[in-house]
């Protein structure tokens, strides 16, 4: 619309991961030649990551259109919500292979195993380019694994690329991925934009469309455009396209960082300027990220049966610290005091605990509690070695792991971050009862958060379908690690507390509200 006006070729700043707009930097480079070099060397396993909207699409269709050596043939696949037959299939297809037993696993493999080794005779390489693969079931991994075993003495026959945003690592890092994390010979972090660097892409983007004219954008618009985008590429061209439509519409030549601002109000950034770093999808209502500590109203005194079962947790660790201590000052009295240091550091850590658990408020008054007869079964587990907190949450929470992640953090407000739990530390884990999840605001109305999700993709495809059932739905970013940043999905404006609960009887009846005690066993 605006093209001509302003003189451009093309549309600057699409959002869609056009190659011919791939923005080189230190970190950019240094991805493009890790992936050109793990191809055209054979390394096997490449993973790469980066936060929503920092361009690993782009990063790979630029590997694919561009300048790889004639004799590579790649795949790409972006449906990553298959089982490993299914991601066979695709391959196959994407190679020209149709084979006559399409779900017969054996016969798959055995298909693609002969085009492999017909490639290497002919001086060829495969590569699979595997964009979202944080959404790659466990079995389709380990299946992928079991590919790269496709080998000679020398190299491998196929090269597979894992592109995906923060979370795959954590993936990664499950106990039954190990052999898949041992193979992975390159890896690499896509980062956002410095704050020096903003200004630059937004003129190389102009560059690239043929524009030689005046800067378009003051700068102070362009600091703004770096206060609102925190530097992640996408935010900055859905930021930069708004602006020039609104400049277009007002007959202006310059955008001003008044421009920018009423830009930003539109798309509902103004709130989350200090909070995220990942866009907002249109549509989406996102409210100002819950205070760490807590986010409840109401504070209630502490059930009797909860401070039983703390001060018996107490006591017991009391025990068992001083047992370990007395043990140690006998048997090396030399290591007496560094132990008996380790030991009154986890006692003093559980002991934090307990005092935070004391004084957590509570969202649904003691009276509203009572009627829904719910009894809170928080859960204090002691971190194990070797473990981790996502495998906890997944084993704990089931098919509910982000949420579990998401109020594991809200709950445990003491812990800065979920990736640096060291074992032997107490966490708490709250159950997805009605007392966890219903919150009492302010206003006196009632919150619900109904659930989690590790892309801001699918928080917003799941608040429309709440929307669409007449629901008023919040989307707020929930920073759980230095490296993983959830979406928490909450019905808001419900009046009372009856409405509220019957809010979460019709979730529960008509299974859009899938959740699980994780403390009765069913999941």
């Amino acid at each position: 619309m605006y093209n001509s006006y302003f003189g451009f070729s093309a549309s600057p700043f699409s959002v869609t991961p056009d190659p011919n707009f791939f923005y080189t930097n230190p970190v950019y480079e240094e991805a493009y030649a890790n992936l050109r070099y793990g191809i055209e060397a054979k390394k096997g396993f490449i993973v790469i990551t980066g936060e929503v909207g920092t361009g690993k699409t782009t990063l790979l269709r630029k590997l694919m259109m561009h300048n790889l050596k004639g004799n590579i043939h790649t795949v790409f696949v972006f449906n990553t919500y298959l089982n490993f037959t299914e991601l066979l299939q695709v391959i196959l297809y994407d190679l020209g292979l149709i084979p006559n037993e399409s779900n017969n696993k054996v016969v798959l493999l055995q298909e693609l195993n002969n085009y492999l080794i017909m490639q290497l005779e002919q001086g060829h390489i495969v590569s699979v380019l595997v964009d979202e693969a944080q959404n790659l079931s466990d079995e389709a991994l380990e299946g992928l694994r079991l590919l790269s075993n496709v080998e000679t003495d020398q190299e491998k026959l196929i090269q597979i690329v894992l592109m995906g945003q923060p979370e795959l690592h954590a993936k990664l890092d499950r106990p039954s991925l190990r052999q898949l994390k041992q193979r992975v010979a390159l890896q690499c972090r896509l980062v956002p934009l410095k704050n020096e660097e903003v200004g630059p892409y937004i003129d190389f983007r102009l560059r690239a469309v043929g524009y030689n004219g005046k800067d378009l954008f003051y700068p102070d618009a362009v600091r703004q455009i770096t206060s609102y985008s925190k530097g992640i590429p996408r935010l900055v061209n859905i930021i930069c396209d708004n602006s020039l439509l609104c400049a277009f519409g007002r007959s202006q030549k310059i955008i001003s960082a008044d421009v920018i601002h009423e830009v930003a109000r539109d798309l509902r950034l103004g709130s989350e300027v200090k909070v995220t770093q990942t866009e907002r999808t249109p549509g989406v209502v996102a409210s100002k990220p819950e205070p760490e500590t807590s986010s409840r109203e109401a504070p209630n005194q502490v059930p009797r049966h909860k401070l039983k079962r703390m001060v018996k947790v107490g006591a017991e660790t009391f025990l068992v610290v001083f047992g370990i201590v007395a043990v140690a000052s006998l048997i090396d009295p030399r290591n007496f005091l560094t132990t008996a240091g380790r030991g009154l550091e986890i006692a003093k850590h559980n002991l934090n605990q307990w005092v935070l658990f004391i004084t957590h408020q509570q969202a649904v008054p003691a009276k509203a509690s009572a009627e829904v007869k719910v009894e809170s079964k928080e859960q204090q587990v002691i971190v194990p070695r070797g473990s981790s907190i996502y495998k906890i949450a997944s084993d704990t929470y089931g098919t509910n792991t982000a949420l579990g992640m998401d109020l594991i953090k809200e709950f445990n407000p003491q812990i800065k971050s979920l990736g640096r739990v060291p074992a032997g530390w107490a966490l708490l884990l709250p159950s997805l009862t009605p007392e966890t999840l219903l919150r009492k605001q302010s206003d006196g109305s009632y919150h619900l958060i109904v659930a989690s999700f590790h892309s801001l993709t699918g928080a917003g495809e799941y608040a429309g379908r709440l929307r669409k059932k007449g629901y008023q739905v919040t989307v707020t970013p929930k920073r759980v690690s230095d490296d993983l940043l959830l979406h928490r999905v909450a019905i808001d404006g419900l009046k009372t507390y009856e409405e509220a609960r019957q809010t979460w009887l019709t979730g529960l009846r008509n299974e859009w509200l899938v959740l699980a005690d994780p403390m009765d066993g069913t999941r």
